[in-house]
């Protein structure tokens, strides 16, 4: 991102928890990247839409440098032809522990409610979503990496 001192850092989503009693697996196929993105100016909420399928836009004063990814994840080990429902816990904070610098919030998540396991109990999904500067005034130090830790509940 960067802050109007010629710097650039990566805006991603990092680390899906997920919560659910089953004894399958999550695998990451595609991690979800917002991609390297500048804010320009904080005194009023800025966002990035990152829809499933790959569209990008930004509005106000945060502007897309190098367009990210949608997430593909796979569950893994479910029963055979099973409706899977999934619910995402927003909003989500980044946790940069880097002093002074303002957090991101992912706002909205751009995901299935539900997908469908074949013969070999095996789904796939991909995300997006919303992501919102705090608007505060204050400032975003760079380079940096801002991760967000997000839980979806996942129930069959």
């Amino acid at each position: 991102m960067w802050l109007g001192n010629n710097r650039t850092s990566w805006i991603s989503l990092f680390g899906l928890f997920l919560c659910f009693p089953v004894c399958g697996e999550l695998l990451t196929d595609n991690a979800f990247s917002f991609g390297k993105i500048a804010v320009t100016n904080n005194s009023s909420v800025s966002s990035i839409q990152m829809s499933r399928s790959g569209r990008a836009s930004a509005t106000n004063n945060i502007y897309i440098i190098e367009l990210g990814t949608p997430g593909v994840y796979s569950l893994t080990d479910m029963p055979p032809y099973t409706v899977i429902n999934f619910s995402a816990n927003v909003p989500a904070y980044s946790s940069s522990t880097i002093p002074g610098t303002q957090q991101f919030i992912l706002r909205a998540v751009d995901m299935p409610s539900s997908v469908n396991t074949g013969q070999a109990g095996i789904a796939q999904f991909t995300i997006g979503g919303v992501l919102e500067t705090s608007g505060l005034g204050g400032t975003y130090i760079s380079p940096a990496s801002y991760n967000i830790d997000l839980a979806i509940d996942i129930s069959y």
